[in-house]
């Protein structure tokens, strides 16, 4: 558990970045700080480290005040992942993943055998261990550093915006790669961003700032989509508070047609009932000339998905896959505006 009790920081010039903090961070879960620029999300996260010290109030670590903690130790203790990953440029791979064990007096072979383990673990092949950081790219170097952070097996992770500066699809597998990472090994995460659907997705608990330190509101996702707080955290959500709401609804009770036809279009399928494409009409299909189409996993995945894998076909229908991406029927506009509206009861009733 991390908490906040009364924490404000001052600059000399008399510049307040936080102002009156007091939070808890749960253990064992991602607390997402979220918030425009200047608004003490990142300065909250560094006190947490003593990168910069607290000038009124305290930060515990587990009961104990950080301030009675000698720096460097503190941050031995603790995994720290940044934007741009942070790599030694001259250091190979497996090095860069060994830096904390080599600091804590670890043996080499056994630093570069966790190293090792802990590469494969992120998701990237051994193959890289030998190369330089420049040799990478900037996915791959993000997966690096969140190796790093994790080397000596801290109970504690840091993440100050690490995907913002790669493009939208390696950040998505970067983000999906942190939630595989966190079922397995339930850190204490405290995750900064600006983006309030990245916060959406990885946090179990957000915390909203607004611009002077002040903290806004601090909920679940759900609650946070239903319940903003004030004018600026509704603002800040966005007006499309509503579509992201669905993120929350569960896609398995969508009523599923088996046969992968409706009126005018059928869905084109492999020899593995894989989907290739929407085709039009009732004639033989043209594979060279298939429609785009979206999936959503009937069983894992959200209302949102559905909705989205819908607005992607030309049919207005949405394919229903399983999870090895099998198709299992389509579910027509009329079963998903169906459920939109049982969605937008259960809303109204809560």
């Amino acid at each position: 558990m991390i908490t906040f009790e009364g924490v404000t920081k001052r600059y000399d010039d008399g510049t307040v970045a936080v102002d009156n903090l007091n939070l808890q961070v749960p253990t064992g879960a991602i607390t997402v700080f979220v918030g425009p620029s200047g608004c003490g999300k990142t300065t909250s996260l560094r006190m947490i480290n003593r990168m910069i010290d607290a000038t009124e109030g305290r930060i515990l670590l587990d009961d104990e005040d950080v301030r009675a903690i000698d720096p460097p130790t503190l941050r031995r203790g603790i995994g720290y992942v940044i934007q741009q990953s942070g790599l030694f440029p001259h250091r190979k791979i497996v090095d860069n993943v060994a830096t904390v064990p080599y600091l804590l007096g670890w043996d080499k072979k056994k630093a570069r055998a966790r190293a090792m383990e802990l590469l494969e673990r992120v998701g990237l092949d051994t193959k890289l261990a030998e190369r330089y950081p420049f040799q990478l790219s900037g996915g791959q170097q993000q997966r690096v550093g969140v190796a790093r952070a994790l080397a000596a097996d801290p109970p504690v992770l840091l993440m100050d915006e690490p995907f913002s500066a790669v493009d939208p699809v390696v950040r998505t597998s970067l983000q999906d790669e942190l939630l595989r990472l966190q079922s397995e090994l339930r850190k204490t995460i405290v995750f900064v961003t600006h983006d309030i659907d990245e916060a959406i997705k990885l946090g179990d608990t957000v915390a909203v700032f607004r611009v002077g330190g002040h903290l806004a509101q601090v909920a679940d996702p759900a609650t946070l989509l239903a319940e903003p707080a004030d004018d600026f955290v509704e603002g800040f959500l966005g007006k499309d508070r509503g579509i992201r709401r669905l993120s929350f609804v569960p896609a398995r009770g969508l009523a599923v047609r088996s046969e992968p036809a409706v009126p005018g279009w059928k869905v084109v399928l492999d020899d593995d009932r894989r989907p290739l494409g929407w085709s039009s009409g009732n004639g033989a299909a043209d594979v060279d000339r298939l429609m785009p189409f979206g999936t959503f996993d009937l069983e894992n995945d959200s209302l949102r998905a559905a909705l989205d894998a819908a607005l992607l076909a030309p049919s207005g229908c949405a394919i229903a896959v399983d999870g090895e991406g099998r198709f299992t029927g389509v579910v027509t506009r009329q079963a998903l505006d169906e459920a939109l509206a049982r969605a937008t009861g259960a809303v109204s009733d809560g």
